[in-house]
């Protein structure tokens, strides 16, 4: 059913035909996931004065590549980095995007949410930043609740508090972070005054990039 999709070219004529594309693009497990962080992504932006309507739609579209075979992220995102090359699963952001871009989506600003879900969102895109929480936080995890509760009150603080989580989390365990990771982390203002110089270790397991 994958390589079928895959072979797909045109852009669907309404939203729903995107939500079906997704759906038939991923585990049913994986779908549900994918609509939790949808609408928590809404509920985040809503809180927060962003585009509910490009948060729902990030959140929908944001695992559309991660079911697919290593092979298949490896040539829709060929790698940047030792991490890219040695778990493709951390492609599954920018391979989305890749292959949303293939079919004739143009919204940059779901573009962007989708590529950076997995690695840290970059700027000021307030979507991006919904979806990233989110990901991280629907209730369907079990974990992070706090980020999410915080998210719905201060975005800025519930991302600050994601992305330190994850970075700490890494190197407590001498797990190398993904380079985007660390420019997001960097990023913080509670953090722009580090450098990466003392970040290394193992390569990041699959499991870092969800």
């Amino acid at each position: 059913m994958i390589a079928h999709v895959l072979k797909l070219h045109a852009q669907p004529t309404a939203w729903t035909g995107w939500e079906e594309r997704v759906r038939l693009m991923v585990r049913p497990r994986r779908f549900e996931h994918v609509v939790r962080v949808a609408e928590l992504a809404a509920q985040i932006a809503a809180a927060n004065g962003a585009d509910v309507a490009c948060a729902y739609a990030a959140g929908i579209l944001h695992d559309i590549a991660r079911d697919l075979p290593d092979a298949e992220l490896l040539r829709l995102a060929p790698p940047e980095c030792e991490i890219d090359g040695l778990h493709p699963l951390a492609l599954h952001g920018r391979a989305g995007r890749a292959l949303l871009e293939r079919w004739g989506y143009a919204d940059t600003v779901v573009l962007e949410a989708v590529e950076d879900h997995t690695t840290g969102p970059r700027g000021d895109n307030r979507v991006a930043q919904a979806v990233y929480i989110a990901d991280v936080s629907e209730p369907g995890r079990g974990v992070n609740a706090d980020i999410r509760e915080l998210a719905l009150q201060d975005l800025n603080a519930a991302l600050e508090k994601a992305i330190i989580s994850k970075v700490t989390y890494l190197q407590g365990r001498g797990i190398t972070v993904h380079p985007r990771t660390l420019r997001s982390y960097h990023a913080l203002p509670c953090c722009a005054h580090l450098t990466d110089s003392g970040d290394s270790g193992h390569a990041a397991p699959t499991s870092a990039f969800q």
